[in-house]
């Protein structure tokens, strides 16, 4: 049977570090998980931040990096060694500070006195610009949201459902997180996480770059930017990237899904570049509508 990939999570940093629970599969080569205080199960994680610091711990034939990404809210551990050639070879190639992409593998260690710390383990670094930093921020932002208000129904109740968190409107994707929260860490004070993301959102406001239009009207609801900045409500900025990409994949899917390579290939003549897709796709199986069966293929829903 082929092996699954799990989607990369978008987490922010603020979340991922608070994290003090893991979930190991008993089948060889299962899947490690971490499990964040609302609830997200991250095998693989996707984010963005500027590379502050980078140790070269191995030697120079035998690199083994050691590096520090930070994002608006927080700081991510980096390791990376002969068993992640590309980003051994990018993090050789980066210096700090730079901005950069990260799309890795969870990475858990349980320290002599019984305390958890969760690093990642990166398969792809990559080079980011600043518009690109932005839509990390609002969609991460966004994902994040959906999980804390579904967290805060959840343990209202004395016995959370997913089937009643939905009914009250919550995504699947949040209310599944809910109830596994509530069972892992009981009762959460999400705050703190709440006022990281007001950080990063005002890190894209205060750029004033086009991402700006694209910030959640619901962000003013929940406190998260100033109700005195009707400028910042989102407006309607999608330039319809997600809807050819998933046409892409339509169009290139016989019976076993689309070859990644071939989608790349098609979305570059329509002008979405490379990192473009990454995000997109990644989009696209947060939302249910696509689902990657096995690694280098991708299947509409």
């Amino acid at each position: 049977m082929a092996r699954l990939r799990q989607a990369a999570k978008r987490v922010f940093a603020s979340e991922y570090n608070l994290s003090q629970h893991e979930d190991r599969g008993l089948e060889e080569n299962a899947p490690n998980f971490v499990i964040t205080p609302l609830g997200e199960n991250v095998s693989r994680i996707y984010f963005i931040g500027v590379m502050m610091t980078k140790t070269n711990n191995g030697t120079d034939d035998s690199p083994m990096y050691r590096a520090e990404v930070r994002d608006p809210t927080g700081t991510f551990y980096l390791y990376a060694g002969q068993y992640q050639p590309q980003a051994l070879t990018a993090l050789a190639q980066l210096e700090p500070p730079t901005l950069i992409g990260v799309v890795g593998k969870v990475r858990t260690y349980v320290r002599d006195d019984g305390s958890f710390y969760a690093s990642v383990k990166p398969e792809v670094v990559f080079p980011v610009d600043i518009p690109q930093r932005d839509r990390w921020i609002i969609s991460t932002t966004k994902y994040t949201m959906d999980r804390i208000r579904a967290l805060k129904d959840a343990m209202e109740e004395d016995e959370p459902t997913e089937e009643g968190l939905i009914e009250k409107g919550h995504p699947k994707r949040a209310a599944v997180s809910a109830v596994r929260s509530v069972g892992i860490y009981g009762n959460v004070d999400v705050d703190p996480i709440k006022l990281s993301l007001k950080d990063a959102l005002d890190l894209v406001i205060e750029g004033g770059g086009e991402s700006i239009g694209e910030i959640p009207k619901i962000a003013q609801s929940d406190g998260l930017i100033k109700k005195d900045e009707p400028e910042v409500i989102a407006k309607d900025t999608d330039d319809g990237t997600k809807d050819i990409v998933l046409e892409i994949i339509k169009g290139l899917s016989g019976d076993k899904g689309a070859l990644y390579r071939d989608i790349i290939t098609d979305c570059e003549k329509k002008g979405i570049d490379k990192i473009q897709l990454e995000e997109t796709i990644q989009e696209l199986l947060d939302e249910g509508q696509v689902y990657e069966p096995t690694i280098g293929i991708i299947k509409p829903v």
